[in-house]
């Protein structure tokens, strides 16, 4: 049974593989690193910390014991603008819902924060994760040529509450 709770702090070293190996399913020969970053890397990314202003927090999908996907989120509170940073799901576990799993944790994070929109980018050699996005809500504002790549543009995309 796949269940999405809170990440805490012994999660991080699991979080970093989900994050590689997501990002390396598509990325290929572009990915800049050869191995998962140490786990303290993403204890400062993915701690949920809150000021008056803004709150960041991170949701992990966890199935008998191990991570297997990630959801980074955060919400500047006084604009109502909320922004996912970053999702990733182990590849040999896509197509069973863990990305909308994540997602549902986040959008309820977001509603009960009153955002009036949430941003995000979605890498054009990524066609997947577009329509992952789109299917949660999201639509494509504009796309930034060449943006992390030479010849790779990126969308920014949006949802509106």
């Amino acid at each position: 049974m796949i269940t999405i709770r809170e990440f805490n702090d012994t999660d991080a070293a699991m979080a970093s593989v989900v994050y590689f190996e997501s990002f390396r399913s598509y990325l290929k020969e572009r990915m800049e690193i050869t191995e998962p970053q140490p786990a303290e890397y993403w204890l400062k990314i993915m701690r949920h910390s809150a000021t008056d202003e803004y709150e960041n927090i991170s949701f992990v999908a966890e199935e008998d014991g191990r991570i297997i996907g990630c959801i980074s989120i955060t919400a500047a509170l006084k604009r109502r603008l909320g922004s996912l940073q970053r999702i990733g799901v182990l590849p040999e576990c896509a197509g069973k819902g863990v990305g909308k799993m994540l997602f549902k944790a986040a959008d309820e994070f977001w509603r009960k924060r009153n955002m009036r929109k949430v941003s995000s980018c979605v890498s054009s050699i990524n066609p997947g994760a577009l329509k992952f996005y789109t299917s949660c809500g999201f639509h494509v504002e504009g796309t930034l040529k060449d943006h992390f790549f030479e010849g790779v543009d990126e969308h920014q995309i949006a949802l509106f509450y």
